[in-house]
């Protein structure tokens, strides 16, 4: 399984033409992604993601809740 589903979500930023059945299956390309310079985002210690991404020194991360996560990229909470 490659975390695609037909019936999961689409029209996601860098989806590249793929769906996604969950959250999960997203972030996790999306850290695949990450290889090649593109934003990611990290699950930290108390359960937050933190969005990784090439950005000027001194640039304060953007850090979300899983729900926030959910939401923005219409997935479940």
């Amino acid at each position: 399984m490659t975390g695609t589903e037909d019936s999961g979500r689409d029209g996601l930023p860098h989806a590249r033409g793929r769906r996604f059945a969950t959250l999960d299956a997203y972030l996790a390309h999306l850290e695949e992604l990450g290889k090649i310079g593109l934003p990611w985002y990290r699950r930290l210690e108390d359960g937050r993601y933190m969005r990784i991404l090439r950005a000027p020194p001194g640039t304060r991360p953007e850090i979300l809740t899983r729900a926030e996560l959910a939401a923005r990229y219409g997935f479940p909470g």
